[in-house]
């Protein structure tokens, strides 16, 4: 198992936490448009779903090719992203690997809600069911990227970036 894996695993899971609270924050505005008659559509409201997932996105691209180079998480614990060079990321290539990472597997996962809301289960609607059958390998294959070998993802490799530890933790660990 890459060395890396535990703390990364823990860093994600403080970013989500982050995450939910832009979904939370978006509750209101879902109410009022469900109140207000767009929630009969399913392609407004999976364009609406949207909105979560690219906040969040955008945050953490913004987070990784900063100073810092880490979102809040990955600062907590002790890892940054860069380049594969050992430079810093800009934003162009942050967004794509967070693109890849946060936004289309959260909307995949909304495609699937949405879908079955709908009854594209009942209706045998390919949407939904190629949506379903993606769903989970693609979780599957980022988790294995981090856990396996040197724990670059898939996301890491298509925007050319690697997670490290920060060189403050190297030095402490090598104590």
């Amino acid at each position: 198992m890459n060395p890396l894996a535990g703390r990364r695993g823990k860093a994600y899971v403080l970013d989500c936490v982050g995450y939910l609270g832009i979904a939370a924050a978006t509750v209101p505005f879902g109410l009022l448009a469900r109140n207000a008659g767009w929630g009969q559509e399913p392609t407004l409201v999976f364009a609406m779903s949207a909105v979560p997932p690219v906040l969040a996105t955008l945050l953490a691209a913004r987070r990784e090719s900063g100073p810092d180079a880490a979102t809040w998480g990955k600062r907590r614990f002790g890892l940054r992203v860069s380049a594969a060079d050992g430079a810093g990321v800009p934003f162009g290539r942050a967004l794509l690997r967070n693109t890849l990472k946060i936004a289309i597997p959260w909307q995949l996962g909304h495609a699937v809600a949405v879908g079955a809301a709908f009854g594209g289960y009942a209706d045998a609607d390919p949407v939904t069911i190629a949506a379903t059958a993606l769903t989970y390998p693609v979780i599957g294959v980022m988790v294995a990227g981090v856990l396996i070998g040197r724990g670059r993802t898939v996301h890491d490799r298509i925007a050319g970036t690697v997670v490290e530890a920060t060189a403050a933790d190297v030095l402490e660990t090598a104590r």
